[in-house]
């Protein structure tokens, strides 16, 4: 059986954060351990689901504007949403629980893109790479568990290895936004769209045209296939609770027009 839909960018979103919910390597860090869901767009979707209501546009870093890639400002933000055992500790980041994390813990973290080979990237605004730079090292000696959420809109063409050497805070000559670097995170798992849709009913997606117009910019069409009772239920559920996602909110406390540099 075969099911066509296509989502926005905010469906996919919601999408994704649902399918994370249903990971056991979630639900048992949400039961038994911790759960660590740092800034981001996609992960803030993931936040709601938990809490129910949420102001999401405070669970954002960095962004992307029409002017160009930007920063919130410091103030404005929350603080990483960190569950221990199910109870939502307010007030605390990823570094405050870090030496506790081991094997059994969930770190989420949403990417900037997933390049050619399928690999997340994070851009950079801190010349001590921010959120990712506090936990990468962690990650990789304990093997605490990185999903890192992405929506298909972010799929890139190149390869990290093709322009990393030419991408840094200090290497462009002219911006129009906030100059970043980039970084590739192997160490994490990508979790889209497809993977939700795997997740939830065991079907397989298969991105087939991207983008759109009237609001369906960034939205990506797919074919999901699977047994006649998976695709029902895959459409029902895309049908009652995806379709209609409203757009992300409007964020409005950017961090002050760097102006750009020639």
């Amino acid at each position: 059986m075969r099911l066509l839909v296509t989502l926005t960018a905010a469906e996919g979103k919601r999408l994704i954060a649902k399918g994370l919910l249903g990971l056991e390597v979630v639900q048992h860090a949400l039961r038994e351990g911790y759960l660590c869901v740092t800034l981001g767009t996609t992960s803030s979707y993931l936040v709601e689901e938990i809490l129910g209501e949420y102001d999401k546009t405070r669970h954002i870093a960095g962004l992307t504007v029409p002017r160009g890639v930007w920063v919130t400002r410091p103030e404005a933000r929350a603080y990483d949403a960190i569950f221990h055992r199910g109870e939502y500790l307010e007030r605390k980041k990823v570094r405050d629980v870090l030496e506790e994390l081991g094997p059994d813990d969930v770190i989420i973290k949403s990417a900037n893109a997933l390049d050619a080979d399928g690999v997340p990237i994070v851009l950079l605004a801190s010349e001590t790479g921010g959120t990712v730079g506090t936990f990468l090292g962690a990650v990789a000696a304990r093997g605490i568990n990185l999903l890192m959420p992405v929506g298909l809109e972010k799929c890139i063409p190149a390869r990290y290895d093709e322009f990393k050497d030419r991408v840094g805070m200090q290497a462009w000559d002219y911006y129009l936004g906030t100059p970043v670097g980039a970084i590739a995170i192997p160490e994490g798992r990508p979790f889209t769209e497809v993977d939700a849709l795997r997740t939830l009913f065991d079907v397989e997606a298969t991105p087939i045209a991207a983008g759109g117009i009237n609001g369906a910019e960034g939205s990506v069409t797919l074919l999901v296939e699977g047994d006649e009772g998976s695709i029902r239920r895959a459409y029902e559920f895309l049908r009652d609770e995806i379709k209609g996602e409203p757009p992300f909110p409007h964020v409005a406390h950017l961090a002050e027009d760097t102006g750009g540099r020639e």
